[in-house]
């Protein structure tokens, strides 16, 4: 898991947790935008990371998604 988050260190996404649909989700938002440009779904299991959906190629997700953001 550490390399494939590892990428979004250098790059300007801040993620957020969000409510999705439902479920937790990690929410993409690029250079200090007010929107999410794409949404990251993780799947656990006893704890751990199981699968990671990350719609960064599908963005016109993130355009009508209903979400709200989970404060820490």
């Amino acid at each position: 898991m550490g390399l494939y988050f590892g990428r979004y260190e250098n790059a300007e996404v801040a993620l957020r947790v969000v409510r999705l649909e439902g479920r937790l989700a990690c929410a993409a938002y690029v250079a200090a935008a007010t929107r999410p440009a794409y949404f990251i779904l993780l799947d656990f299991e006893d704890g751990r990371v199981t699968s990671i959906r990350d719609f960064r190629y599908v963005p016109y997700i993130a355009t009508e998604a209903a979400f709200e953001v989970v404060e820490p």
